[in-house]
């Protein structure tokens, strides 16, 4: 690779990241954070500088001495711009209705996918079903003036400069350039239209740059299209800087108020998430506090220290695996990049070419002489190895024929990098999530105070109004009110029905004395504990068979198996010499939360030899206080993995089988596991399931999920007597981006596979497919006095806020006592002859299938076969499979929830 290297832009999310890429030494640096060495965000004194003085001596063999040759800090080559008329062309495909009709890749989040199923009308999209609840949302109106027009321009840098800030002061600077405007690092947006309009050509020069800058008028921005939605974020995002607030990825937030902890190296960074939506109300712009989490120790101790707890030939091993694939903070500027892969033989000592703006010339410099220059920050150890960050494709302007320019990877010592949000270590820590949940948990009436409180702020900052106010824009200080629903509470069928309580949709005191709705009885089982806790093992199924008595189901006598030495082979061993067909279930009480274990156990038990199992940790049943509700979930567990029903509700459609569907991404392995469940029977409480793992394309997982599809429905016509006459699929994992892939490609798929099986009597068949996104920043409050509440479980809102075009709903069906709930969003993308389940039966069948998730006694967040499919896939990606292997359950105990 040649030591020349050229800097581009870095993996920073702010809006409008994509944008000329430099094409020339002069603006060379060796980070990114050159690009905003002049402005603000660079400070000349970094918490990193600090934190350098005062890190340990590097340990023994951390990293290699660096390679000979010298390697700048982007690797890859330097991209070369085109000229004004080609950019202007693909300018021209921006526009809605242009000739070349494409949209740019960050354009794509403000483009309404086309997935409204045919022949169904906006106006049926609303249900009539339950009592009005009036609610308050984290909206605020966009008012925007009747005058509003604004002209989109094409600009070029000839040669390329290629940081915003610069193109942006020099943009601020040039009398040619209509005023006032905002520049999204690609596109100019001006009130103001270009004199002439077929283009200006100007010579400039800024620092260490001179070149020629060409711009040209390409059009109007039109309402209501996704430029200008963009071009609305782009302003907003701009009147922020004045509220002393810092970008970090795509957010705003607030250093100066950031709350530390030292106790776990952490800070709390206050901010607020906050865009422009299309909605089927007016223009709105929603508002959400965000929390950011950030590390105060640097990557770089976080490698010492695991450096001192793994053995130092798995060091390399460990490290990548716990760091690639995390997202870091680079202080001195504010960005954030994700780590791609770690150059374990490249060091700070590394040379790159770089323009010093002193004495205008280009020389080579070391990353450690660049940050002391650029930063102040000394470099302590210089045999650290560079963290690796690849651009995304999104992050790239394209090139002519509509082709990214190639992306230049960004080097990175992990000394000046700091870990954001929260490993799985620290997920586990209880007092650590108790310690955040008092600063990131914000009751309804707190939460609808700051959004309010942050309103009112940017209305009434001068310079914030200022920059609103040129773009013919003005933020309303008071939040949107809507009229909801709350549909009426259920009754869940056990021995004895319950009604369940509407404010908190839950039964766990209706399980005492009530059993289960149809209990399976375990009768043949082994019961394997560590030698040392036999008395707590005995103790357990005591319990067990206590609590199993009032559910309705028996256990009889195990076969206990003690374990000698509490080491993984001896607990295999022990279970593969008693394991065998005619067994109902395979108990583990296990010391301690090993995952290599539990994965063992789980493998062996749902691959090698298909029965299902049961691990319990001892701390677990430690607490005699709550052991007898341990005993009771655990019983209900085991029943329903061997086939039982513990409770069920009455839902009128026959006939019909429900569908959940979820995936499992491992980005590492480059695979995927989908995981399906099928509904077997009437109250939809029996499922057969199928996990897939994928590793190819589109057509692998569609010949995979034809096989799942075929046997699930030839297990339903062996129960039922016949196929299913409708069919309704809950698609989770789906992200606004890929609604039409898959309803163009994924659905059509899985219609020619149905028309397959059925024949001639697939036109008969009711199919509708729903997507569930749990992701959304949308609330709800529920008035109640001068306080805010949150919404009853139950309460529907399917106008307002919902999306235009859409068949869609939003609906809280769970409760939660702490902070504010998440409401669900559902959208309808197909419905082919199931005309007799409107939307209005739609939203009350997804509420009830909230109710049948085993694992716990009350409503949950999605319907439950969306849940199964999530932990089936999670299971199969997680714990069935490693880094050399794949295995996938076996077919003989997918008739069952084995992986509640």
């Amino acid at each position: 690779m040649s030591q020349q290297q050229h800097a581009t832009k870095g993996r920073g999310r702010s809006r409008g990241r994509a944008g000329p890429r430099p094409a020339e030494a002069s603006a060379s640096a060796a980070s990114a954070a050159s690009f905003d060495s002049g402005s603000a965000a660079a400070a000349s004194t970094s918490p990193a500088a600090a934190a350098a003085a005062s890190s340990p001596a590097p340990p023994p063999g951390l990293a290699g001495p660096p390679g000979a040759s010298g390697f700048g800090y982007r690797q890859g080559a330097g991209a070369t711009g085109g000229d004004s008329e080609q950019l202007a062309e693909r300018m021209a495909g921006l526009q809605v209705g242009g000739e070349r009709g494409g949209l740019q890749r960050k354009l794509l989040r403000y483009q309404l996918a086309n997935v409204r199923p045919e022949g169904v009308p906006v106006s049926n999209k609303r249900g009539t079903s339950g009592a009005p609840v009036q609610v308050v949302t984290n909206y605020v109106a966009l008012n925007v003036k009747d005058n509003w027009r604004t002209y989109q321009m094409a600009v070029d840098f000839r040669p390329m400069l290629g940081a915003k800030p610069l193109r942006e002061k020099l943009l601020t600077d040039a009398s040619q350039v209509p005023k006032p405007f905002v520049y999204d690092g690609g596109i100019l947006y001006t009130r103001q239209p270009l004199n002439p309009p077929e283009g200006v050509k100007f010579e400039a020069s800024i620092k260490s740059w001179t070149g020629e800058v060409a711009i040209r008028q390409v059009g109007e921005v039109n309402r209501n299209t996704p430029q200008w939605l963009h071009l609305m974020n782009v302003v907003l995002g701009k009147a922020q800087r004045y509220l002393n607030m810092q970008m970090v990825g795509r957010n705003f937030y607030y250093p100066d108020q950031a709350t530390r902890l030292p106790n776990y190296g952490m800070e709390v960074w206050p901010g607020f998430e906050m865009a422009v939506k299309p909605t089927d109300g007016p223009l709105m712009l929603y508002l959400d506090p965000s929390n950011k989490f950030i590390h105060t120790n640097t990557v770089l101790d976080f490698m010492y220290d695991m450096y001192n707890r793994v053995a130092s030939n798995q060091f390399h091993a460990a490290a990548e695996s716990a760091l690639v694939g995390q997202i870091v903070l680079t202080r001195h500027n504010n960005k954030t990049y994700r780590i791609d892969s770690i150059e374990w033989d490249k060091g700070v000592n590394e040379h790159f070419r770089w323009f010093n703006k002193t004495t205008r010339q280009e020389e080579q410099i070391t990353f450690g002489q660049y940050f002391k220059q650029t930063y102040d920050i000394d470099l302590a150890d210089d045999k650290q190895p560079l963290l690796v960050s690849k651009p995304r494709k999104r992050d790239l302007p394209p090139t002519k024929g509509g082709r990214r320019e190639q992306a230049d990877n960004v080097l990175l010592p992990p000394e000046v990098c700091y870990m954001t949000g929260l490993t799985d270590d620290m997920r586990a820590d209880r007092n650590l999530m108790r310690d955040l949940a008092t600063h990131t948990r914000v009751n309804p009436s707190a939460r609808c105070d700051k959004m309010l409180t942050f309103a009112r702020t940017m209305a009434g900052n001068p310079e914030s109004r200022r920059v609103l106010g040129e773009f013919g824009l003005e933020v309303s200080p008071n939040a949107v009110e809507a009229t909801a629903r709350q549909l009426q509470p259920e009754t869940v069928q056990m021995s004895r029905p319950i009604r369940v309580d509407p404010e908190r949709a839950d039964w766990d005191n209706g399980l005492k004395g009530n059993g289960m709705f149809q209990p399976i009885d375990c009768k043949n089982w082994i019961f394997v504990y560590f030698q040392r806790d036999e008395q707590a093992a005995a103790d357990f199924c005591q319990k067990l068979h206590r609590v199993s008595q009032s559910l309705g189901m028996s256990f009889g006598e195990p076969y206990v198996l003690p374990v000698m030495q509490d080491r993984d082979q001896f607990w295999l061993k022990t279970i593969q010499d008693n394991i065998n067909q005619e067994l109902d279930l395979v108990f583990c009480l296990l010391p301690n939360n090993n995952a290599h274990r539990y994965n063992i156990i789980k493998r062996l038990c749902y691959v090698d030899k298909p029965v299902p199992s049961q691990c319990v940790l001892t701390k677990t049943i430690r607490n005699p206080a709550k052991v007898m509700s341990v005993a009771t979930k655990v019983a209900i567990q085991i029943s329903c993995k061997l086939g039982g029903v513990a409770w069920a509700l009455s839902i009128p459609i026959k006939r019909t089988m429900i569908i959940g569907m979820d995936s499992y991404h491992d980005k590492r392995q480059s695979r995927s596991v989908q995981g399906v469940v099928f509904s077997l029977n009437e109250t939809f409480t029996q499922y057969y399931s199928y996990s897939p793992i994928v590793k190819g394309g589109k057509a692998e997982l569609h010949n995979r999920l034809d096989a799942g599809f075929t046997m699930a429905l030839q297990k339903f016509r062996e129960k039922n007597g016949e196929l299913p006459a409708r069919i309704i699929l809950y698609r989770d994992g789906v992200g606004d981006s890929m609604l039409e892939q898959v309803k163009n490609s994924e659905l059509v798929q899985l219609k020619q596979s149905l028309s397959r099986i059925y024949g001639d009597r697939i036109s008969s068949l009711g199919f509708k497919v729903i997507i569930v996104k749990k992701l959304v920043s949308s609330r709800l409050f529920r008035r109640g006095g001068n306080q805010l509440r949150n919404p009853a479980p139950g309460t529907v809102l399917d106008d307002v806020i919902t999306m235009p075009n859409y068949v869609d709903f939003f609906l809280v069906s769970q409760y939660v006592n702490q902070g504010t709930v998440t409401p669900t969003h559902y959208n309808i993308i197909e419905d082919v002859n199931d005309a007799n389940i409107r939307p209005d039966q739609v939203q009350q069948l997804t509420y009830k299938l909230c109710h049948l998730y085993f694992n716990w006694p009350g409503t949950i967040r999605v319907p439950a076969p969306c849940q199964y499919a999530h932990r089936l896939a999670y299971l199969v990606g997680q714990n069935l499979n490693d880094n050399k292997s794949e295995f996938e359950p076996s077919p003989q105990i997918c008739d069952r929830l084995f992986f509640l």
